[in-house]
């Protein structure tokens, strides 16, 4: 992942996940009602996949793509990463 940004964007959703996660582990140690641990357990759920899309829509395109592609077939991997974000989202 070359983009620092990106990098430091997913680093932070991550360590949001893992408090998330420590979270409920404190609910199951308290004996929390299950309905209240399976929300809190969606709630991850949803994080992860949208950190995955986040990967997707802002790094697909260069690990997919090298220097020697011409132009026009860099545009059509460009939309198709566009395409399959929309599709997830």
């Amino acid at each position: 992942m070359p983009n620092t940004s990106t990098q430091k964007e997913v680093l932070n959703r991550l360590r949001n996940v893992k408090g998330h996660v420590a979270g409920i582990e404190r609910m199951v140690g308290e004996n929390a009602p299950c309905k209240d641990v399976l929300l809190q357990l969606l709630a991850i759920r949803s994080s992860i996949e949208k950190i995955g899309i986040f990967i997707l829509e802002n790094n697909a395109a260069e690990c997919l793509i090298s220097d020697s592609i011409p132009p026009e077939e860099k545009e059509k991997v460009n939309q198709l990463v566009k395409d399959i974000v929309a599709f997830l989202k």
